[in-house]
């Protein structure tokens, strides 16, 4: 392989790998924004039950929403500094 050669192909390589990552990003986001509608609904519907019972279980189930939640924040984060990292590698 020629030197011409070699460079293309590690062009077209790094290009695709820089789609790939940003795609990966795109799908995060989108599951990350699906998650949050989730559990936006879910902490509200959790409210209300609470407030037309007083029954406090429900606000135990609004502490393991907050948990889901941060849990998708840094799987997003963490997803993101990833292919951050590997585009600055390349």
């Amino acid at each position: 392989m020629s030197n011409s050669e070699t460079k293309q192909t590690f062009h077209i390589t790094d290009k695709s790998l820089a789609q790939s990552g940003a795609l990966a990003v795109q799908d995060a986001a989108n599951s990350f924004r699906d998650m949050n509608t989730l559990l936006t609904t879910a902490s509200g519907v959790a409210l209300a039950n609470f407030i037309e019972s007083g029954d406090a279980s429900y606000l135990q189930a609004l502490d393991k929403i907050n948990e889901q939640a941060k849990a998708s924040k840094d799987n997003f984060i963490e997803l993101y500094s990833n292919v951050n990292q590997a585009r600055k590698e390349n």
